[in-house]
């Protein structure tokens, strides 16, 4: 080891003064597995519907909001209804959807795809269930599909697309033309 690091040591330049520590590797009999872990934080201390429901409820707009954006945020807000503090969105066929923030939407994607009883369904599934269970937010459909791609046990147990559902037998070839 020591040999190692010496000549590591020649090869770059290293400050004396630093302690160096090395890259310890291991060997093990099973695999293993990473896991990227993102946070889904909410970027300004505000959930996603924010300015719907500051327009909802006292019909105030953003600051330095342009009129273009005020006009967007007016044909946005008409699918939304507020009661009492919380805010649902209506569905074209009136059912209403309770907005949740990213915290929550973690928490319910968790729950659907692998609860008690979830099911690993794939992305638009999941996003249709949600909606069933009367839930809401505007980036769900790609945050299921996000969610369901990046779950261990659906890509270790997925179908195999690109195997034969059987294996191949090689038949000879001069049998059949034999005539």
């Amino acid at each position: 080891m020591a040999d190692a690091l010496a000549t590591l040591a020649s090869m770059i330049k290293v400050n004396k003064q630093e302690d160096v520590k090395p890259i310890r590797m291991s060997i093990y009999e099973i695999p293993a597995h990473c896991y990227n872990i993102e946070e889904d934080e909410e970027k300004d201390d505000h959930p996603w519907y924010h300015d719907i429901l500051q327009y909802v409820k006292n019909r105030e707009y953003p600051d330095q909001a342009s009129e273009n954006d005020k006009r967007t945020l007016r044909r946005l807000a008409i699918d939304y209804v507020l009661d009492g503090d919380i805010l649902y969105k209506r569905r074209k066929d009136q059912v209403l959807l309770r907005c949740v923030d990213a915290v929550e939407a973690r928490k319910i994607l968790e729950e659907v795809h692998e609860g008690v009883c979830g099911t690993h369904a794939n992305g638009f599934t999941m996003a249709r269930q949600i909606m069933r269970f009367e839930y809401y937010w505007s980036t769900m459909e790609g945050d299921c599909v996000n969610y369901a791609k990046r779950c261990h046990k659906c890509q270790i147990y997925r179908d195999k697309i690109h195997v034969p559902p059987s294996p191949l037998h090689v038949m000879v070839s001069s049998w059949p033309f034999s005539m």
